[in-house]
């Protein structure tokens, strides 16, 4: 007799329990991402018990588990917490299967083929922005390999700046151009079908008169946009600065702009079209004063040779920075480079120099 009183006991407790966790609105969990509802009710049916979770998995407190550090989508993936089930083995996996919890407060359950993403997201603004298609990408991964890593859910539009390109941030993980499977960031048109592949207004280096105007449409090359960025050159305008000696090391535009692959950088008048050459008598005219009688130097004359022979080395591109000494140029430096007799007239000739 005692033995069915327990019997029936245990009975109406279990009622009891079924009928609560029927009742269950579900516990609504905020962290590690915003409204996932968790109910008993869900996993009893499962013929799991109690002790599945709550032995390390999850203290009996609801949400106690939200104060803890490690309370991540990392942490699920790696088989912690609810991941020790939701791995696509016991249960349907939580890197794959993302609108199966996260649901928004008060939603019913979707149906299981429904889709753990929206199908497509827009990126920046403008002719500028990009459309990125989920399930282009799903083909050939998983959730878990941009998110929350590189793309963290919930907090709105990410911004994507031109710096990230190269940097391996972001998209740029996978389209960096060494993985096999994606794209280069660097073919643009690929993403941003909208705008045109390069800036169409004339971009000028330096300042005045001297400036050097540079248009994108003359240097679209066959590597594309990668061959100039984000080296030698940053994409932000105004970022570059060129002095003299990079004409000669092959920086800035003379990576390219060089004697072996391609137009050789001392073709000085193809970029730098403000003037050719200072005039004889003119104000450009270099003046030397000398004990003697003044030299008066004209580039004009000189311009049958290229710049080259004479910058940076034997003279430098500020006027009045290399000393010149009358022994020197008779032993062949400075002038005497050249003016040696066989090259051009000996510097031994001294009215062809010294004039008035």
């Amino acid at each position: 007799m005692r033995k069915r009183l327990l019997v029936l006991l245990a009975l109406l407790l279990i009622g009891c329990t079924t009928a609560a966790a029927a009742a269950e609105p579900g516990i609504l969990y905020t962290q590690p991402l915003e409204s996932v509802i968790f109910r008993h009710q869900d996993h009893a049916q499962e013929g799991s018990a109690c002790v599945v979770c709550h032995t390390g998995l999850f203290e009996m407190e609801a949400l106690r588990v939200q104060k803890n550090k490690d309370y991540n989508m990392d942490s699920l993936y790696k088989g912690k917490y609810c991941g020790a089930c939701h791995n696509g083995k016991k249960a349907f996996a939580a890197d794959t299967q993302c609108a199966r919890c996260h649901l928004g407060s008060g939603l019913p359950a979707p149906p299981k083929d429904t889709p753990p993403y929206k199908k497509s997201v827009v990126l920046g603004k403008g002719e500028q922005s990009v459309t990125f298609y989920h399930e282009v990408h799903a083909k050939k991964t998983t959730c878990r390999s941009c998110h929350p890593s590189l793309f963290k859910p919930g907090e709105g539009t990410t911004r994507v700046r031109m710096a990230d390109h190269g940097g391996g941030r972001f998209c740029f993980g996978c389209h960096s151009g060494r993985n096999k499977d994606a794209f280069a960031w660097s073919d643009c048109s690929r993403c941003h079908r909208k705008s045109v592949p390069a800036p169409g207004e004339t971009i000028h280096f330096g300042k005045g008169t001297k400036a050097v105007p540079f248009r994108h449409g003359s240097h679209q090359l066959k590597g594309g946009c990668k061959v100039c960025h984000p080296r030698p050159f940053a994409y932000r305008k105004g970022a570059a600065k060129i002095d003299f000696d990079d004409h000669r090391n092959r920086k800035a535009c003379f990576a390219c702009h060089a004697k072996k692959n391609g137009s050789a950088f001392y073709d000085c008048n193809r970029c730098h079209q403000d003037k050719p050459a200072a005039k004889p008598g003119g104000p450009d005219t270099l003046k030397y004063q000398t004990p003697w009688k003044n030299v008066y130097f004209h580039h004009e004359s000189h311009s049958g040779f290229s710049c080259t022979a004479c910058h940076p080395a034997p003279f430098a591109m500020k006027k009045g920075k290399t000393k010149m000494v009358m022994s020197d140029m008779l032993r062949g430096k400075t002038c005497g480079v050249c003016h040696n007799g066989t090259k051009a007239f000996s510097a031994r000739e001294c009215a062809r120099c010294h004039k008035k």
